[in-house]
Parts: structure tokens; sequence; C-alpha cells
């Protein structure tokens, strides 16, 4: 995991959000996010508010406009490696721009549900290895873990998109691009016969 990519993201929502998981045998687990998702912090001290702002350098100035809190994180929410219930999610490498944020479609037990693929960058190193899984806590609320191999490695939680206007916008592109499909394939100008001419032709 790239853990600066982690404090980009937590800078950009000027929100940082520290998460303290027991463990069985007793010790704090932590975990770091922007409050839509969170990362585990492995190797690294355990960080309260103040000794956060001195280990990634948060300024005094940009103290002022951001949030940061330590929180004990949700009953509800399984960070572990494995969970009996959780089912594997297809990863059709397809994404959508829309209002400026890039949005990946995924197809739970219950319907679609999008996540922002910007929270897939701090795991740009092991991105090969990485699937995607639908957990779901125990009041139906999807959930998004992403795990490297056997390990997880990120929790990320739906973005709320679907609106009217996002869907009528989406059945018109995909009305259009029906209709392309069945048109035959316009020639273009560079792939023109030779014969034709060209405006690049000298």
């Amino acid at each position: 995991m790239k853990l600066k990519k982690v404090i980009s993201l937590c800078h950009q929502r000027k929100t940082f959000r520290l998460f303290d998981k027991i463990s069985e045998n007793g010790e704090i687990v932590q975990w770091m996010g922007d409050g839509c998702a969170a990362y585990p912090l492995n190797g690294l001290p355990i960080l309260d508010e103040e000794t956060l702002c001195a280990v990634f350098d948060i300024s005094e100035k940009q103290l002022k406009n951001t949030s940061i809190r330590r929180l004990t994180m949700p009953d509800v929410l399984n960070i572990g490696d494995t969970d009996p219930d959780e089912r594997v999610l297809k990863d059709d490498d397809f994404s959508i721009i829309y209002g400026g944020t890039e949005v990946k479609p995924l197809k739970t037990r219950t319907g679609i549900i999008f996540i922002q693929q910007k929270y897939l960058a701090p795991l740009e190193d092991v991105l090969d290895v990485v699937q995607l899984y639908e957990r779901v806590t125990p009041d139906g609320q999807t959930y998004v873990a992403a795990k490297a191999g056997l390990l997880i490695a990120a929790v990320i939680f739906p973005y709320s998109v679907i609106n009217e206007k996002f869907v009528t916008r989406l059945e018109e592109i995909t009305r259009e691009s029906r209709r392309a499909l069945n048109e035959p394939p316009p020639v273009h100008m560079m792939e023109r016969d030779p014969d034709q001419g060209s405006m690049f032709a000298g």
C-alpha cells in the first residue's frame, strides 16, 4: 500500500479518521482514511490526533481547515481477512467519469453500487492481485473489502451517485451507443482508399 496516496486522499477531503480495532490478542490495530475508505496502518506506531500531525507534517495552517478524529472501528464492519458471507465482485475494468468524479459500477447481490476509483489508488502497487469483495453489515448495508491476495488492504464505502439525472444520462448514452453499434461504421478520413485522395496527400 502507498501511504502517501492515503494521506493525499485525506488532504483532499480535509478529513483524517483514525480507527482503532482491538485484535484477538488484545493489541490495537489501527486504520486510517477520510471517512469514505480506510486502510490498515501496518508498521506504524499507534497514532492520535497530535502525533498524526507530527508524523504526516500537517501544519498549523492546514490544521485549521482539517478535521482529525480518533474513533473505535464500528463493530458492524468486518475488517478481518476473511468473512464467511463475503462474495467476489466481478471487476470489468469499467468506470465512468460523472461530474468530475470517476466511479466504478459493481453488481452486488442486492443491485448495483458505485465506488470512487480514486480509493483504489493507494493499492496501485499491488493492484494486479487486488480482488474486490462484497460484505454486508448486520443491518444490510453493503461495503467493499479490497484484498491483496488473502489479506485485506482496504474498506471502501459506496458512493451515492445514483439519481434521476445520472440514470437519465446513462440511458441516453446507452441508446446512442446501441444506435451507433447497429449502423455501418463511418470511414475515417485517415483510413480512406488511397485512390480517393486525402487531405494529407501531397
